[in-house]
């Protein structure tokens, strides 16, 4: 199984995964991306920060970007969380 990275952004800071997940296709990286990252908006939530200008990137393991997906995008479909 290939391996995705997912590396959070915030104001131009990037955390970077140096992990990575074995995952099946970019599909099944796009749900991950999304899972950690609505864990993360709850967290925030909970400590009162804003997600604002936080992005999640996935990449392949030869570091090609599959998607970005705005934070705030995430909290709005989810209803706010």
């Amino acid at each position: 199984m290939p391996l995705f990275y997912f590396h959070f952004e915030h104001q131009g800071v990037q955390v970077k995964d140096e992990q990575g997940l074995s995952l099946p296709d970019h599909e099944a990286a796009w749900y991950q991306a999304v899972r950690s990252a609505r864990d993360l908006i709850r967290a925030e939530q909970t400590l009162g920060c804003g997600w604002a200008g936080q992005w999640v990137q996935i990449e392949d393991e030869g570091g090609i970007p599959v998607d970005r997906i705005p934070l705030e995008e995430i909290a709005r479909y989810a209803g706010g969380v």
